[in-house]
């Protein structure tokens, strides 16, 4: 059943055709990922679990409430007078899923920001400096990827924090603007945000979380995010962090189904 907000009657219709478009493309996915399922903790993911700074059990938004909270979020605007929404990425760079997230991105014409961690910034400075390269931008997503950072006094947020953004400047240089922070596993708590308007960084949350972090299956995140987008929303994937082949193939469907329906893609924050 389709779960698109209907609050906006507004909408024309090309937008729902659109959305009942890409979910129609689940239904072929479904199967496999059943008789699958088995095999993508195994093989690639095992090696990949044993590779990533952040661990495959608890992505950015398994702490995070179920329901729509924009509060602390830049807003998404549409400069260009098309229905445009943000996509963010959690827990890369990763030099298998990376690429082939953002070879995806430029077939659609879509841009996103990658929330990186510093381990694998100094890991992967080369996927870093293609992430720029490709138009998208960076958010800083600490060096360690610490789950309890609002337990941590002032010193090691910043310690977490900055030493992300050296990763990032010897990557990329310091040239390229970071103005994003996202806290790992949850919202940015009132403890890390006093640390975080220190830095000149912008909170950066979410709107829509299908947990594509527990590997739910394709079909289940595609229908995660085609249930619940709508203009201005932040959307919640992984590039990192395990084994995300499942974001991969959900990922090109998303985009498909997003670009039938007349979807453009900004920055949180933009102006133009």
């Amino acid at each position: 059943m389709i779960m698109v907000s209907m609050n906006n009657l507004s909408w024309p219709t090309c937008v729902l055709l659109g959305i009942l478009l890409g979910l129609a493309l689940v239904a072929a996915d479904r199967s496999v990922d059943e008789r699958n399922g088995a095999e993508t903790s195994g093989g690639q993911g095992a090696q990949d679990a044993s590779n990533d700074g952040a661990p495959d059990s608890s992505g950015s938004g398994s702490d995070a409430p179920d329901e729509t909270i924009t509060d602390g979020s830049p807003t998404t605007t549409d400069p260009n007078g098309t229905y445009a929404l943000t996509l963010t990425f959690d827990d890369g760079p990763h030099p298998t899923y990376t690429p082939q997230i953002l070879d995806l991105l430029e077939q659609y014409e879509a841009t996103a920001v990658f929330c990186v961690v510093g381990e694998q910034v100094r890991a992967h400075p080369e996927i870093v400096r293609r992430i720029v390269d490709d138009g998208h931008a960076l958010c800083n997503h600490t060096d360690s990827h610490d789950e309890e950072l609002a337990q941590r006094d002032d010193d090691m947020i910043e310690h977490e924090i900055e030493v992300t953004d050296a990763a990032i400047d010897a990557a990329v240089g310091t040239d390229v603007e970071v103005r994003y922070f996202r806290q790992p596993n949850t919202f940015v708590k009132p403890a890390v945000a006093g640390v975080v308007a220190d830095h000149g960084l912008t909170p950066l949350d979410w709107t829509v979380d299908p947990r594509d972090w527990s590997r739910p299956g394709s079909a289940s995140i595609v229908q995660g995010v085609l249930n619940k987008v709508q203009p201005g929303a932040i959307v919640l994937l992984h590039d990192g962090g395990g084994d995300r082949s499942q974001t991969v193939t959900a990922l090109g469907q998303i985009l498909d189904a997003l670009s039938r329906a007349g979807y453009g893609y900004v920055l949180p924050g933009a102006d133009t």
